[in-house]
């Protein structure tokens, strides 16, 4: 019966390490896209204004993905019926 845990283990390990390397290879191209922007707006790496615009680039970003993202509520409401 111990057996199992190891193979599960086995299994999910490289599917765990492919997001992970899939995550890290986004996030490595949407910081050339960013460092790209930035720089092509004048901005001189190593600036505190570049680095104002790197994190104006990530702001946007988070901003489109969260209108993305569907809203889901919850709530609670009370009303009154007649009948039904």
């Amino acid at each position: 019966m111990t057996k199992h845990p190891l193979i599960l283990l086995a299994l999910l390990a490289p599917l765990a390490l492919a997001a992970c390397a899939d995550q890290e290879a986004e996030q490595a191209r949407l910081d050339a896209i960013d460092h790209r922007n930035c720089a092509d707006l004048g901005f001189e790496p190593g600036t505190e204004a570049y680095g104002n615009c790197r994190l104006k680039m990530k702001e946007i970003r988070a901003k489109e993905e969260g209108n993305r993202s569907p809203n889901i509520g919850f709530g609670v409401g009370i009303g009154v019926s007649k009948g039904f």
